[in-house]
């Protein structure tokens, strides 16, 4: 779960991330790598790169090795460094970005894969990179990695390599994480046809991650999003953030701007939310939604003692808007909403947020950020996550009442979606003896079962009358269950 400590680090990780300066660091002298053939045998140094930290003169596959120093290690990145098959940028997109994520607790394993052989190049890099996964995966003692998480994250042609590798991988072989920083050539077509010529497993594990600046190459993000939407159709978990700018090639070079200087938190970000429990999107990552995270769990951790025993109202901004104060008279209550959280979100905070407080009663209101984020949340994946919440309230506190409410229409969904999404919790709540339905939907109609515009700001956000029909349906239900001695 995102955590307030965990947000403080981020500044000093990326901080420390952006002071490396322009030395070359991709010695093994400078860095205390360790360098490694692909049988694991000991070697005493990679390919030498020239004063811009690039390699020209490609002479074997090697992998460098550089451990975080952090005690509690997370698990060991295979990284693939860019440069079109025909160099390899090992400073911007393999030391700096190794040191990096060393900071966020990742040993890191960085492939010099063969280049600049031809057309011969690509087929070379993979045969590369399954010696290395097979090497990670069953001898990490022989390169002296550690943790239990494996990722594979590659730039710009090293996202391309990674992606092709990934194909031919069944499930049990997979990295937990696939991350592809400005991936290239993923628009490219199989030969004598127009299907693509990477494209997702057959049966998908890991977790897809794209991070791509909306100004690289215009056929490189068709490729992305082609290759995402694809990862998702089959199943599997996949997100695109697109940043507003950067272009192509900016890895982890000092002094980035704009979008392009926050992405080293987003990777960690990344890393550090998955995979969790339940199922569909987790959080979204937009500039206002981490500063947020980090107040109002600063505030959650401040008022915890004071609200003990309290009416507990669990959401996203519909509930963390609300100002309950005094709203249901003398009844103690705690708003837990956080703007921009999913199902899957609230699922992951229950324990901290909630059932911390040994709540005298819980208000539950969420699901409609799920079909605004990646990948798109179903009918099927809200009531699944609710299904998991209340189970876990159940194994807590058998007689907590759950008054669970319906996701209010939305601007943005079409009715018919919601409802659906809406009937399958309801199948869930009846299966709990302590949870119970609060009917919010139809509340916010008018009379010809459109959406009641008036009772919203911006088409989901309730106004100060939409909040008072909330309260209007939820009154009786607070009587019935939470006013009991």
């Amino acid at each position: 779960m995102l955590t307030l400590k965990s947000v403080a680090t981020w500044c000093v990780l990326v901080g420390a991330v952006f002071l490396l300066g322009t030395r070359r660091v991709w010695a093994a002298e400078a860095t205390g790598a360790a360098w490694f053939s692909l049988d694991g045998k000991s070697v005493a140094a990679g390919n030498v790169p020239d004063d811009q930290g690039l390699v020209r003169k490609f002479e074997s596959p090697v992998l460098g090795v550089t451990r975080t120093a952090r005690a509690d290690v997370q698990g060991t990145v295979l990284l693939l460094p860019g440069g079109g098959y025909s160099i390899l940028d090992v400073n911007n997109e393999g030391a700096r970005t190794a040191e990096g994520l060393n900071g966020f607790g990742y040993d890191v394993a960085m492939l010099e894969y063969h280049v600049g052989a031809g057309a011969k190049s690509r087929d070379a890099a993979l045969a590369d990179v399954q010696a290395a996964w097979k090497l990670l995966r069953e001898k990490p003692e022989s390169l002296g990695v550690r943790g239990k998480r494996r990722v594979l994250m590659g730039y710009s042609a090293g996202g391309h390599l990674a992606a092709r590798f990934e194909q031919g991988l069944p499930p049990e072989q997979q990295p937990d994480d696939l991350m592809l920083v400005y991936p290239a050539y993923l628009e490219e077509t199989a030969p004598g046809g127009s299907t693509p010529a990477v494209v997702p497993p057959a049966k998908i594990k890991s977790r897809l991650v794209v991070i791509q600046a909306a100004d690289d190459r215009a056929n490189w993000l068709a490729g992305s999003h082609a290759y995402v939407n694809a990862w998702q159709k089959a199943g599997g978990y996949g997100l695109m953030q697109q940043l507003k700018n950067g272009g192509h090639g900016f890895g982890m070079k000092p002094g980035l701007t704009g979008d392009a200087a926050e992405w080293p938190a987003m990777l960690n970000y990344f890393l550090e939310n998955g995979p969790k429990p339940g199922v569909g999107p987790f959080n979204t990552v937009l500039p206002w939604y981490l500063p947020n995270v980090k107040g109002r769990m600063a505030t959650f951790e401040k008022d915890k003692q004071a609200d003990q025993g309290a009416v507990v109202f669990l959401g996203d901004s519909i509930t963390a808007k609300w100002n309950l104060a005094g709203v249901f008279g003398d009844l103690k209550v705690a708003n837990r909403g956080i703007s921009g959280d999913t199902t899957r979100g609230m699922l992951c905070r229950l324990q901290d947020n909630v059932l911390d407080l040994h709540p005298k009663a819980i208000v539950y209101m969420g699901g409609i950020n799920d079909f605004s984020q990646q990948p798109r949340g179903t009918a099927e994946t809200i009531s699944e996550n609710v299904q998991l919440m209340l189970t876990q309230i159940q194994a807590a506190d058998p007689k907590v009442p759950v008054l669970v409410c319906e996701i209010l229409p939305a601007h943005f969904m079409p009715l018919e979606t919601v409802r659906a999404a809406n009937a399958a919790v309801d199948k869930v709540v009846a299966d709990f003896p302590n949870a119970h339905r609060v009917k919010t939907f139809a509340a916010f109609l008018k009379a010809d079962g459109t959406q009641d515009a008036s009772l919203f700001v911006d088409g989901t956000h309730p106004t100060a009358a939409g909040y008072e029909v909330w309260k209007r349906v939820l009154e009786p239900e607070l009587a019935k269950y939470a006013r009991v001695p």
